[in-house]
């Protein structure tokens, strides 16, 4: 880093530190310099800092210095920062006179009382108790000046959910209710971890209540940098089909939804992309375009409206100009040309609504960090710039959306309560409030520092808990005229009910706690919001089409079950529409492991004594380049499968293996109108007319939990009894998993209460995809997603 000029923040201390203790003279100008020093936030600050503080403001010469600090805000322990420094200050400098600053000019009474009443739980480790003086704040607030509607209500709210659905459509319901007496800039939705705010993000938006994330950055999923993202990815590599489907639905075009499904069909019937089938048909009116070869498809050419040809042709043409580009101009450039022909830069540049400025300030940021990485980097190419953008994203970083006051815009504030900390809102939603949430797991560091070595002073209690809710109490102290409290008793797909946090109850009290545990159902759901009015469309909720849009296929694949299960609008993207994607490290490696062990085995039918030279050959030859994000990726993915099948050649090959079947197809009616078809990757004759059914993963080997419920393996046992295939009975099936990586061998049997369960859920899931009802279902998966570039639920 030296040799480059770089420091990162610890350096910038580090050294200033080992300059100042090596060099008295440089420290001695430096102390003239500063004769009075000034730190804020004092309980921020770590061991190094006040190491610091100390050099430049020596304790013997009495010195003009003032820190200020509150042991109750002290929430930054995972940066290294130590509360026990306000407790050594009044040891170091014995002559310091304390000052206790009492008065609160932003929350009122009730508020400051609660939450003072949550921290006295953090005794003896808090200054009051040790330091014996009071911090019972008194809000300075005239009534005059607080909100009316917070004045007729109660202003600490605790609400209990059944879901976390049911929560974020209640704190969407109460901002609604609120909005008469209050902007929407007045709202604040604090979250304890970032990935807790999307349940609420979609409330929001089903509510048409605007909203604002303030989060890590996120400028790289806002819908119209995403749209810029997508034309540069285009022009890295026009296979891209994702990306080019953003285009051509973006508003400046809006091709015809049904011209652009008919162009799909059209190149999956003929295996290309949607680039080259899009310049295949223009081809046929565009005598400069066409290509020898073309003619081939000319039987299959869609007839699309005159106004989607026109369309076409514009963008096509500015691809093409574009890529004649590429190596001279720089991605911003390009990027430029693109606003200023697609006619987006005049739209822009004439704003009239709120939310255009977002719009325009967005993109302008987009072209700040364009300029940014050009004055960084010597190549500022649309391929260096993608290969950026897509590293970033994949690492799960993205500047921030903007740098600007965040009452800018009038829309409700989602942050993190560690983002809150100096800002304040009239009324403040703390969400989430369950153990294991909020307070956190504790997590213990995987190298710990032995006690003997650690400088600062250890509290008696729970430090993690005390951290947590010194958290817990700023997130309450944030609120000026309002809070409301919210925890559901199940998040997610979890079966087990979450305990409220033990912070509400010490905020509020058992008896309030108790009211809402008591609450009838049939109150309750007079409670909950399902009633209130869309207002505007959601901008990732699909438009559910006629139920006889798309064709009732009876078949089915577990894939394509397994789709739906993890995201319809995925399943819609993959299944109904077709749009191509591009092919995937992970697919091309799982693929070339699938197909090696396929041939070797099919060879070792023929020739039992079989060796691992030729297991290793035969890998070698069906290798896919494909997916890699690199040569040497590829490479390493390389060694990664050698070593792989080494491994299970040792540790699971051996010569008295009967196969009875390689890549076997079935097909298994389920019921009347639905039938699942699918291909084991092998079949073993075992001992007492038993069979193994196994199939290969390259992945990881998930929770057992998991595994149990896996559906594969069931409907694995359903082929296996069918009388059209092998007509077994249930015990004699044994299903296998082999998880190559590790590499592990996990073998199961399923009974009648599985395969019954499981034909029930076939029968829901395809009755779901047959409704048509294709809405995202955002999580961690929408990170490895194919579609993310054109999905507006990834944010």
């Amino acid at each position: 880093k030296l040799k480059e000029g770089l420091m990162d923040f610890g350096d910038l201390v580090y050294y200033v530190l080992r300059l100042f203790k090596n060099r008295p003279n440089i420290l001695k100008k430096y102390q003239q310099q500063y004769p009075f020093v000034l730190v804020d936030e004092f309980q921020d600050t770590n061991i190094s800092q006040y190491q610091l503080i100390k050099l430049l403001s020596p304790t013997k010469t009495n010195p003009e210095l003032t820190v200020v600090g509150d042991d109750s805000q002290a929430i930054y322990k995972f940066r290294g920062a130590s509360v026990s420094n306000i407790i050594n200050f009044i040891k170091d400098y014995k002559k310091a006179r304390q000052i206790t600053l009492k008065n609160n000019y932003r929350s009122n009474q009730t508020i400051l009382d609660s939450a003072y009443k949550l921290i006295k739980n953090n005794d003896p480790d808090t200054l009051e108790f040790k330091l014996g003086i009071s911090k019972n704040l008194i809000s300075t607030k005239p009534v005059e000046t607080q909100n009316i509607a917070s004045l007729q209500k109660s202003q600490i709210n605790y609400y209990l959910a059944d879901s976390s659905e049911e929560e974020s459509d209640h704190v969407a319901k109460q901002i609604l209710k609120l909005s008469k007496s209050y902007k929407y800039s007045d709202f604040a939705i604090l979250v304890r971890a970032n990935n807790h705010s999307e349940p609420f993000v979609r409330s929001l938006v089903r509510a048409g209540i605007p909203y604002q994330f303030l989060g890590p950055g996120t400028l790289y999923k806002q819908p119209e940098v995403k749209d810029l993202i997508a034309y540069l990815r285009i022009l890295y590599n026009l296979e891209d089909s994702p990306s080019l489907f953003r285009l051509l639905y973006m508003d400046i075009y809006s091709v015809d939804k049904k011209d652009v499904s008919l162009l799909l069909t059209f190149a999956k019937k003929i295996n290309q992309s949607l680039f080259n089938s899009i310049e295949i048909y223009l081809s046929y009116f565009d005598v400069s375009i066409h290509r020898s070869g073309y003619e081939i498809y000319k039987q299959n050419i869609p007839l699309l409206k005159s106004e989607t040809k026109d369309k076409l042709l514009k963008i096509y043409q500015m691809i093409i100009k574009h890529l004649g580009l590429l190596k001279t101009n720089t991605a911003g450039q390009i990027i430029y040309s693109f606003l200023e022909e697609s006619g987006l830069l005049d739209i822009l540049t004439n704003y009239k609504t709120e939310s255009q400025e977002k719009v325009v300030i967005n993109i302008s940021n987009f072209f700040n960090k364009l300029k940014m990485f050009e004055s960084e980097h010597e190549d500022a190419s649309v391929f260096a710039v993608v290969d950026f953008i897509n590293m970033s994203i994949e690492m799960g970083e993205s500047p921030l959306i903007s740098e600007t006051d965040i009452t800018s815009f009038n829309a409700v504030n989602i942050l993190t309560v560690h983002s809150a900390k100096g800002l304040e809102f009239p009324v403040v939603f703390l969400v989430n409030l369950t153990e294991e949430r909020f307070p956190t797991r504790y997590k213990k560091e995987i190298i710990s520092i032995p006690e003997a070595l650690i400088k600062e002073i250890l509290p008696t209690g729970d430090y993690h808990i005390e951290e947590e809710r010194r958290l817990f109490y700023v997130g309450l102290t944030r609120a000026e005229d309002q809070v409301f409290l919210s925890s559901s008793k199940f998040y997610g797909e979890g079966k087990r009910i979450r305990k409220i946090s033990r912070f509400v109850i010490e905020t509020l009290g058992e008896e309030i706690i108790n009211q809402q545990l008591n609450i009838k159902k049939e109150q309750k759901s007079q409670l909950t919001i399902f009633d209130f009015k869309v207002t505007k469309q959601p901008s990732n909720q699909v438009t559910k089409l006629p139920s006889n849009h798309y064709p009732l296929h009876p078949n089915f694949s577990y894939s394509q079950l397994n789709s739906y299960k993890t995201c319809p609008l995925q399943y819609k993207y993959l299944y109904v529409l077709k749009i191509p994607t591009l092919p995937t490290a992970s697919a091309s490696f799982g693929t070339t492991i699938h197909k090696t062990l396929q041939n070797f085995y099919n060879e070792f039918i023929k020739n039992k004594k079989i060796n691992k030279i030729k297991l290793i050959k035969i890998f070698k030859e069906n290798w896919i380049p494909t997916g890699y994000s690199s040569r040497a990726h590829e490479e390493r993915m390389k060694k990664e499968g050698e070593m792989i099948l080494n491994n299970y050649f040792d540790k699971y090959h051996n010569s008295s293996l009967n196969i009875l079947g390689l890549e076997k197809l079935f097909k298994i009616r389920i019921s009347e109108d639905i039938f699942l078809s699918g291909k084991i990757d092998r079949i073993d004759k075992l001992k007492n007319n038993e069979i193994e059914i196994i199939d290969y993963k390259t992945g990881k080997k998930p929770a057992e939990r998991e595994l149990l419920k896996n559906m594969q393996l069931t409907i694995y046992s359903l082929a296996a009894q069918d009388k059209n295939s092998y007509n077994k009975k249930l015990a004699d099936i044994n299903l296998t998993f082999y998880y190559l990586q590790t590499p592990e061998k996990i073998t199961l049997k399923k009974n009648m209460e599985d395969l019954s369960k499981t034909k029930d859920e076939i029968i829901q899931i395809v009755t779901e995809i047959r409704k048509n009802e294709f809405n995202p279902n955002p999580g961690r998966h929408c990170d490895f997603c194919s579609f993310k570039i054109i999905c507006e639920a990834w944010k």
